[in-house]
């Protein structure tokens, strides 16, 4: 039972998930119970730049930065973006006053999800290039030059069968929460008591 993939693959991404909105709703309790509940509106702009900082990993795979592993970007975008969301959950609270913030904070959890899936794919592609290597004999210390072009073929089929799907769906939607995100925050800044 513990070998299957679904306690192997799905439950941890699931576990994580599930954490992410207790951690959020257990942090709102207990800013409401310390009477600190204002703390909540300034999480949001800073759970912002948690996110905007997280899209350094898109930076580094389409070399804008060149310093740094991609795996290393990629931890870094996973942690910053858990980490913003529940910031921003906890800044959103459990009482919306709008539409636009609803619409927002339900679109930003389903990105979350959907950075989950894009989690599972990667770690099923990497698995999937490991196997791909055994059957054709190779170690992972030496690739022999005959194998190069069957390793990049499959490199490249494999990369764009999984990767292509999900991005197919998370890219417009992280399009989508920017621009609910912006809207938000043109909202906020145009009803604002100025004085």
């Amino acid at each position: 039972m513990w070998q299957s993939v679904l306690i192997q693959r799905a439950l941890p991404l699931s576990i994580s998930y599930l954490l992410l909105i207790v951690a959020s709703l257990s942090l709102d309790y207990l800013l409401h119970v310390a009477g600190l509940s204002w703390v909540g509106r300034y999480l949001g702009p800073l759970g912002t730049a948690f996110i905007i900082f997280s899209f350094g990993y898109s930076a580094r795979k389409h070399k804008v930065v060149r310093n740094g592993t991609l795996k290393a970007f990629l931890r870094m975008h996973c942690n910053a973006g858990w980490v913003g969301t529940l910031m921003i959950l906890v800044h959103s609270g459990v009482h919306f006053n709008a539409l636009l913030p609803w619409a927002a904070t339900g679109l930003m959890m389903v990105v979350t999800a959907s950075g989950h899936v894009g989690q599972y794919l990667l770690r099923k592609f990497r698995e999937e290039v490991t196997r791909k290597k055994k059957e054709l004999g190779m170690t992972d210390s030496r690739e022999p030059e005959e194998y190069l072009t069957d390793i990049q073929q499959i490199v490249d089929s494999l990369t764009v069968r999984a990767l292509e799907q999900w991005r197919a769906i998370h890219m417009p939607l992280v399009s989508f929460l920017v621009v609910l995100t912006l809207f938000h925050m043109l909202s906020v800044a145009f009803f604002l008591n100025w004085r």
